[in-house]
């Protein structure tokens, strides 16, 4: 029998209960991941891209996890529309640690996306929600804004929740799982990276030896 890395490296040997943590979880995913509704994917995809394409701006919200993965949404898409040569204006509500303390202290954290929606939101402008409840009551607030304002709505979601009505278009992942829902919002994140670039994938060479 071969020895794993880790025994090689005289590590002590990998625990069976991790191991079969880990193949759960990654069959998990794998169910999860074939359960996702492909038209779903494909009219989420469609307006984003239809939406940069036009040269409206995309706000990305999201709390905890979801905060961050906003934040990596945003990064992904600009560099995707600056590869393929679209001036894209993209921005994650939830990035600026001042303002969000701001305005969670001068009026309420409730109101942290939607006061900046306010302020930058315009008609055509689409408002991407990122969810594992999909019951988030800032980004219920964030969605009622954007709807006055005559933004559109995209739902990324483990749940189908509060927002869901507000969404014109939708994709829920996950079963639920807070994990395995984030991790899919990572896979839609970088279909539409894909689309953007014309369905080619992005790959990094591998580096020279000895470099």
């Amino acid at each position: 029998m071969t020895p794993t890395r880790s025994q090689t490296l005289g590590a002590p040997p990998v625990h069976e209960g991790h191991a079969r943590t880990a193949a759960g979880y990654l069959e998990e995913l794998a169910q999860q991941a074939a359960r996702i509704s492909v038209h779903d994917l494909a009219d989420f995809t469609g307006l984003v891209v239809e939406t940069l394409v036009a040269g409206r701006t995309v706000f990305v919200v999201g709390n905890g996890g979801s905060a961050s993965t906003a934040g990596h949404i945003a990064c992904d898409w600009l560099n995707a529309c600056a590869r393929a040569g679209i001036r894209a204006r993209i921005t994650s509500l939830a990035d600026s640690v001042s303002t969000m303390t701001a305005l969670a202290n001068d009026t309420a954290y409730d109101e942290v996306f939607a006061r900046q929606l306010d302020l930058q939101g315009a008609p055509g402008d689409l408002l991407v929600l990122l969810s594992v409840s999909g019951d988030s009551a800032n980004l219920l607030a964030a969605a009622q804004r954007a709807r006055q304002r005559g933004m559109r709505i995209a739902g990324l979601l483990g749940n189908e929740g509060a927002v869901t009505p507000y969404c014109d278009s939708l994709v829920v992942c996950g079963g639920g799982d807070y994990g395995l829902a984030e991790d899919l919002h990572l896979v839609v994140n970088h279909i539409v990276v894909r689309a953007l670039g014309g369905g080619a994938a992005l790959r990094y060479p591998r580096p020279e030896p000895g470099r």
